[in-house]
C-alpha cells in the first residue's frame, strides 16, 4: 500500500477544496520597515513555482538578515542590481557611492527575485513587536507559522489522496508569532488551528508535539481532500544568522544564554 495516500469517505471532493489558493505575485516595495526598540525580524522566501514558504529568524535587526538575502539574489542579477540601489547612494560626479545607513537600519518591505523562465522568488521582511524575544535573542526560540488550506491532489478514481502532494504552501502560509516559552508557543498553535477550521464540518485534527522542552512540532487537521497545518519550530537557526551577520561586519561576538 501506498504509505503517502489516505482515502477520504465521500469519493467526490467538494468544490471548495479541489483548487488550491493562487499566490499573487506583488510588487517591489521598498518603503521602510515599520519597527520599534522592540521589534524582533523575519525574512520570509516564498517560492510560488516550488509552492514553498521558509521563514528566517527571528533576528534583532533588519542588517543581520542582509547576508540571507544577499545569498538568495545572488544568481539574479536584476536582483542584486536592486539591493545594491538601495544599499548605496547614486554615484556622484566622480562615480563613487557611499553607504546608505538608513537601508541598513530600515530595510526594505519586499524585493522580486526573478529567476529564469519566468519564476521568481519573494523575499518579505516582516517585524513583530515582541521585546520579551528579543531580550533573549540570539538564543533560540519557538516560531510558529500557519499553512492552509492545502488542497491534495487525486489520483484517479476512489478519492485517493496523495498526502504529501497537498498545494497551497505559497499562498496561504502566515507568520504566527515567536515565543521564548514552549508552552505560549503551544497555546498560539493550538489558537491559530481553531482559527483555521472554524466552521469546517467533519474535521480530524492530530498533534505531533514533543514532550520535551526544545522539541517542535506539528498540528494537523485533515478534512475532505484538504488539510491545515501549524508548524512550531525550534531551533538554533538565529544563532546562525546572527554569527554571519557579525562575521560580515568583521565583529566578534560572545555568546551568553
Amino acid at each position: 500500500m501506498d504509505t503517502n495516500a489516505i482515502f477520504f469517505s465521500d469519493p467526490s471532493p467538494t468544490s471548495t477544496s479541489t483548487q488550491p489558493l493562487a499566490y499573487l505575485k506583488p510588487r517591489d516595495d521598498y518603503h521602510p520597515v515599520p519597527h520599534s526598540t522592540s521589534s524582533i525580524f523575519y525574512l520570509a522566501v516564498t517560492t510560488p513555482h516550488t509552492d514553498t514558504y521558509m521563514l528566517h529568524g527571528p533576528v534583532r535587526s533588519f542588517s543581520a538578515l542582509l547576508p540571507t538575502i544577499t545569498a538568495l539574489a545572488s544568481d539574479s542579477p536584476s536582483a542584486l542590481d536592486k539591493l545594491e540601489n538601495l544599499s548605496y547612494s547614486a554615484p556622484d560626479v566622480w562615480g563613487n557611492r557611499t553607504t546608505r545607513a538608513s537601508f541598513l537600519t530600515h530595510g526594505f518591505r519586499t524585493l522580486i527575485v526573478d529567476g529564469e523562465r519566468g519564476t521568481y522568488t519573494v523575499l518579505q521582511v516582516l517585524t513583530e513587536e515582541n521585546a520579551g524575544v528579543k531580550d533573549v535573542l540570539p538564543a533560540p526560540v519557538y516560531t510558529v507559522t500557519r499553512h492552509g488550506p492545502l488542497v491534495y491532489a487525486y489520483d484517479g478514481l476512489g478519492a485517493k489522496a496523495r498526502l504529501g502532494a497537498a498545494r497551497g504552501v505559497a499562498a496561504s502560509s502566515e507568520l504566527v508569532g515567536c515565543f521564548a516559552e514552549r508552552k505560549e508557543a503551544v497555546s498560539a498553535a493550538r489558537k491559530a488551528m481553531d482559527g483555521m477550521v472554524e466552521g469546517e464540518r467533519k474535521v480530524n485534527r492530530i498533534e505531533n508535539l514533543g514532550k520535551h522542552g526544545e522539541d517542535g512540532g506539528m498540528l494537523l487537521a485533515l478534512g475532505n481532500g484538504v488539510r491545515w497545518e501549524v508548524r512550531v519550530k525550534y531551533d538554533s537557526e538565529v544563532l546562525k544568522i546572527a554569527r554571519e551577520s557579525a562575521e560580515k561586519e568583521g565583529a566578534g561576538l560572545a555568546w551568553r544564554f
